[in-house]
């Protein structure tokens, strides 16, 4: 059954795949790109609506590095500007999940099209109703 579901997966995220790379044919800009490391999988679709090169003169550089869970995506200008820090966690199988990689593709298109893309704002720690009375109490001091 195992063998089963991973030949599954490996078509869905296959089919996955192919979506983007037609999806992103429409979006066809014409950057030189570098894709090193981790960053592997994303070179299939990539390279389809981008310029890939090897080396010389290149605009933007793609690059992953494994890190504890995951890989650390992150895209590059040729001047170092830092445009995307992305992290993609590993599925069960020690693979970025096909809808990760989708998205992580995503992100990265937007990133070399649009600019630098902000990672999401931390959680704000929530207040007990200690705090909120002691803030509502400070407030109420100093407006007198």
């Amino acid at each position: 059954m195992a063998p089963f579901m991973h030949r599954c997966l490996r078509m869905i995220r296959t089919a996955l795949l192919a979506a983007v790379t037609l999806a992103s044919t429409a979006l066809a800009t014409g950057e030189r790109i570098t894709v090193t490391g981790a960053a592997a999988p994303l070179k299939e679709t990539l390279c389809i609506s981008m310029n890939c090169v090897s080396g010389g003169g290149r605009d933007f550089i793609v690059s992953g590095k494994s890190v504890k869970g995951g890989v650390e995506l992150t895209v590059v200008t040729s001047t170092g500007q830092a445009r995307l820090t992305h992290f993609a966690p590993l599925n069960e199988f020690g693979q970025v999940s096909s809808t990760d990689l989708v998205h992580a593709t995503s992100l990265v298109v937007q990133s070399i099209e649009k600019g630098p893309i902000a990672p999401p704002a931390a959680p704000r720690a929530k207040l007990s109703k200690v705090q909120k009375t002691k803030k509502m109490l400070r407030a109420a001091v100093a407006k007198r």
